[in-house]
């Protein structure tokens, strides 16, 4: 009897669970280790604060591998994720291929360009067209969205699979972009000898996607400090690109002040000023310390710069002219030890994937302890050497092959965010204006040794793609690093976060797959078929042990 009261409790409990499953559909539990069907709680809030129609559309559509079959799959739930949160956001997929010619030029005059893929079918190897984008559709404004994270070097599969780590930033952090009614301010700071807006316009041109944009000069200090540093405290971050003249006492109290007000910062400079393009014109430059009056205020902040210059191994290429033939110059490519080539850090939002980034004459930041944190955002290999200054650099160092026995200083800070509660360089002195002083504030700098970082080449005249080298043609990450920096330091609502979403999937060994192919082959033929023979003997056996109990002998 206690047996069958057991047994009807267990059959009422699955009763009910499947009651709650038909009266609830929107009930889920997920059992992942990863959380990959969990949305972050900034994103839940996201989708649902939208409050107009939203329609996405996805492109990615069509005959195509596996794996981008797993990357439309992953795609399409999310989407559909947001849609159990919010009804007003639906989605849909369209293959462009049969949209027709006119559709497809359309998408590629919109920068979604497609992916070539080579596709074996039986003995032919043909090659077919997708598009890895999304587009939302908000009002009367769309924005598109790259399905695709692009890391060259890197196996299509773990491409693949970065590529779904990073879908909820990517459709979060556009779905923001799309529905924000105001985007938050960057000053662009002037009168520092910063860089000259033709070599930093292709960035500038890049953030006016996302934020406003307005240079600031601080000359005005001198004569009206509290109105300007008020001005300069209606912004949400200060950029400073390249400056080369030395930063005044009241230019250092306006920036301090600036971030006691919470605003962030991105500093990027040059502890030691050296010019590749003297190199080049006079055959030899010198390398001196650039003098920028900067290392009193970045020691309360926990960073100080060393006047040295960073020679690395793992270097970028130059392109010069080593003789003529007939009126045709003849180039050759050499490592330039000055250029390091260095890879993000992986594990931080602001280098997760994104591939090397290049550097001109770098130098080194010590970090000091204080109750901030500190996370180096860019390092050098550990094939290092440092050169003190004053240096002269000559020409001829470009051709002399390095000797690797002298690159051992090991790897180098050069790129540090800081974060926490700051306090004041100027708490407990005296203050270089008259005005109302804060102490404290929660905020975010990033300081990166290299003002040359932000600088794109010129092409007659014109700017080019940042991190493209217009000599050898390579395209460099810079662009992509400093844009997530931007994004860090001014994230509110921690959607930055998300890029560090980490989805583990199984990737199949070809090797140990055709090898056991026959196996497992018998094991899906036989295996069920067992089953069955198992459960029937079992069905019999039970059988006949409940019923011979009541025959009589």
């Amino acid at each position: 009897m206690k047996k069958r009261r057991a047994l009807n409790g267990f059959v009422l409990i699955g009763a009910v669970l499947i009651g709650l499953s038909v009266l609830l559909p929107g009930l889920r539990w997920d059992l992942t280790s990863d959380k990959r069907f969990t949305l972050a709680s900034a994103t839940r809030k996201l989708v649902q604060s939208v409050p107009e129609e939203t329609v996405v559309k996805v492109y990615l559509e069509g005959e195509f591998p596996s794996y981008f079959k797993k990357l439309q799959n992953e795609t399409l739930g999310l989407l559909e994720e947001f849609h159990r949160l919010n009804r007003r956001i639906r989605f849909e997929t369209v293959n462009p291929e049969e949209e027709g010619d006119d559709f497809t030029a359309r998408l590629i005059r919109k920068g979604m360009r497609p992916a070539e893929i080579s596709v074996q079918k039986g003995n032919r190897l043909s090659q077919i067209r997708i598009f890895p984008w999304a587009e939302i559709f908000y009002g009367d404004t769309s924005i598109t969205v790259p399905l695709i994270v692009s890391l060259p070097g890197v196996p299509v599969e773990e491409q693949i699979n970065r590529s779904i780590e990073n879908l909820e930033y990517a459709f979060a952090y556009n779905l923001r972009k799309v529905t924000r009614k105001h985007k938050p301010a960057i000053a662009v700071l002037k009168g520092n000898g910063e860089w000259p807006d033709i070599y930093i316009a292709d960035f500038l041109m890049t953030l006016r996607d996302f934020y406003r944009l307005a240079p600031f000069t601080l000359d005005s200090l001198e004569t009206a400090p509290e109105r300007t540093i008020r001005e300069l405290q209606s912004y949400d971050m200060i950029l400073i690109a390249g400056p080369t003249e030395k930063f005044s006492r009241l230019d250092k109290f306006a920036i301090d002040q600036f971030l006691m007000s919470g605003g962030s910062m991105m500093l990027l400079f040059d502890p030691v000023k050296a010019h590749k393009d003297t190199l080049f014109y006079r055959y030899r430059t010198y390398a001196l310390n650039a003098e920028l009056d900067l290392e009193d205020l970045l020691f309360f902040y926990g960073v100080r710069p060393k006047p040295v210059l960073v020679k690395d191994l793992i270097a970028a290429p130059v392109t010069i002219q080593v003789g003529e033939v007939e009126g045709n110059p003849q180039l050759l490519e050499f490592p330039w030890v000055f250029s390091p080539l260095v890879r993000p850090n992986q594990e931080h939002p602001i280098g997760k994937n994104t591939a090397e980034v290049k550097l001109d004459f770098v130098s080194v930041l010590d970090t000091l302890k204080n109750p901030l944190k500190k996370t180096i955002v860019l390092r050098s290999s550990p094939h290092t050497d440092l050169v003190g200054v004053p240096a002269e650099i000559n020409f001829e160092d470009i051709a002399r092959e390095p000797d690797p026995r002298e690159y051992n200083k090991g790897p180098q800070n050069l790129g540090v965010l800081v974060e926490g509660t700051f306090t004041s360089a100027f708490k407990g002195r005296v203050k270089p204006a008259n005005v109302p002083f804060k102490e404290s504030a929660e905020t975010k700098i990033l300081v990166v040794a290299d003002g040359d970082i932000i600088k794109n080449d010129l092409d007659n005249g014109r700017p080019l793609p940042l991190g493209l080298d217009k000599w050898t043609g390579i395209q460099y990450d810079n662009k992509t690093f400093l844009l997530n920096a931007v994004h860090y330091l001014t994230d509110k609502e921690g959607l930055i976060l998300l890029k560090n979403k980490t989805v583990r999937l199984s990737l199949i060994d070809k090797n140990r797959a055709v090898a056991q192919a026959r196996f497992w082959r018998l094991f899906n033929v036989a295996a069920p078929l067992v089953i069955l023979l198992l459960m029937f003997g079992m069905a019999i056996w039970w059988r006949r042990r409940k019923y011979t109990r009541y025959v009589r002998v």
